[in-house]
């Protein structure tokens, strides 16, 4: 995929993140479709471009809601790396992986915050977060990353078969 595609659907999801998806909130959690696009493109990218898609993606966020700057993006890009070193081991096909991938991401997205507030010593209450906001986090994040990743492997694999198809007529 080229990387000017990927950079407008980070812009663009960045945008609606930012505006559109802070009023769809359930139970206080709002969705996160940055750590749904980093699983989708890791998978389909491989760990080099989905670490380097998830620093990108987590470098917006830091840098303009205020958050400590680096807790975001090495959470999306270990993330982008994780997976996209697995991505070679599974069926991008399967609707599973997303589900099983996002599940994943977001307890270690959860960890990492956890971890850095304690070293900052910003006072988090880690039983709250893990009863209640992980697992509404966890399942509004799987059903929203089946959605972006059905669209994304369209996207990607349309645009790679018209590649393949190009290459294979200029050899005839």
């Amino acid at each position: 995929m080229n990387g000017w595609v990927v950079a407008l659907i980070l812009i663009l999801n960045f945008i609606l993140q930012s505006t559109v998806f802070q009023y769809i909130a359930v139970m206080g959690v709002k969705p996160d479709t940055a750590l749904a696009i980093v699983v989708a493109l890791g998978t389909f990218m491989g760990r080099e471009r989905g670490a380097l898609v998830g620093a990108t993606a987590g470098m917006l966020q830091d840098i303009v809601f205020g958050n400590p700057v680096g807790i975001t993006t090495l959470s999306y890009m270990l993330t982008g790396y994780i997976v996209g070193e697995n991505s070679g081991k599974v069926f991008k096909e399967h609707m599973v992986v997303p589900l099983i991938f996002t599940a994943g991401a977001t307890v270690v997205k959860y960890i990492i915050l956890i971890f850095f507030n304690y070293v900052l010593g910003i006072d988090t209450p880690i039983l709250t977060y893990l009863r209640y906001f992980l697992p509404v986090e966890m399942v509004y994040n799987c059903i929203v990353s089946m959605i972006l990743y059905r669209f994304l492997f369209a996207l990607f694999f349309r645009k790679n078969m018209k590649d393949r198809l190009k290459i294979k007529r200029k050899r005839q």
